[in-house]
C-alpha cells in the first residue's frame, strides 16, 4: 500500500501488527507480555518512508519504498545492504499483508531482554537518533537469530523459548531403545 504520509504509514503498520499480536501470537511464549506494539520515528529518508515497529517478539527498522523502487521484482527474503548515514545495514524483503513489498532489519528478537516497553522505546529512539548521524566508532547493536524471525514473520512453527528468551531443550524420552545383550555360548 502506497501512502505519502509517515504518519498514515505508521498508522497502518501499527494497526496490522496489533491485529497479527492478538489474532496470531497470542500466548506464544516467544512474546515479552510487557511490550506493545508500537510505531516510531516515521519518516521520508531519500525517498522512502522508515520507521520503528516495536513488538511484544522483535524490534525492526522498516523501510518502505520510494516511487523509483522497484522491490516488488526482489526476491522475497533477499537480503540488502542500505547505506544510512549512521552505516550500512542488511535489511530482508518482505512482503506484509495490507502494506506491500517492504525491507526489514531486524534489532532485536526476541524481546525478552526489555523489562518495560519505555526500555524498548528508547532503545528503538537511541537507534534512530545514531542511524542518520555518522557516529564515531559506528553504530552497536545485537546479532538477531535470522533464521527465527524469518520463521515468526512466514508464520511458521517456533521452538519453545523461556522467559528470557533462550530455547528450551526437548526432554529426552524416558523409554529408550533397547539393544539386545550379547550373550556367548559355549
Amino acid at each position: 500500500m502506497k501512502t505519502d504520509s509517515p504518519e498514515n504509514q505508521a498508522t497502518q503498520v501499527a494497526n496490522l501488527f496489533e491485529g497479527i499480536h492478538r489474532e496470531q501470537m497470542a500466548g506464544l511464549p516467544l512474546l515479552n507480555p510487557t511490550l506493545k506494539v508500537t510505531t516510531l520515528g516515521f519518516q521520508h529518508f531519500e525517498g522512502r518512508i522508515m520507521g520503528m515497529l516495536i513488538t511484544p517478539w522483535m524490534m525492526s527498522l522498516l523501510l518502505f519504498p520510494g516511487p523509483k523502487d522497484a522491490w516488488q521484482d526482489l526476491p522475497l527474503g533477499s537480503k540488502n545492504l542500505i547505506a544510512f548515514p549512521g552505516g550500512n545495514f542488511r535489511f530482508m524483503v518482505n512482503t506484509i499483508d495490507e502494506l506491500g513489498v517492504c525491507q526489514m532489519h531486524s534489532l532485536h528478537s526476541p524481546m525478552h531482554r526489555f523489562r518495560t516497553q519505555e526500555a524498548a522505546i528508547a532503545e528503538a529512539t537511541a537507534f534512530l537518533d545514531k542511524l542518520l548521524v555518522t557516529p564515531p566508532g559506528g553504530v552497536q547493536y545485537d546479532p538477531v537469530d535470522e533464521e527465527l524471525l524469518g520463521k515468526i514473520l512466514r508464520g511458521e512453527k517456533v521452538p519453545a523459548m523461556d522467559k528470557d528468551g533462550s530455547l528450551v531443550q526437548e526432554k529426552p524420552s524416558l523409554m529408550r531403545e533397547s539393544t539386545p545383550a550379547v550373550t556367548e555360548t559355549t
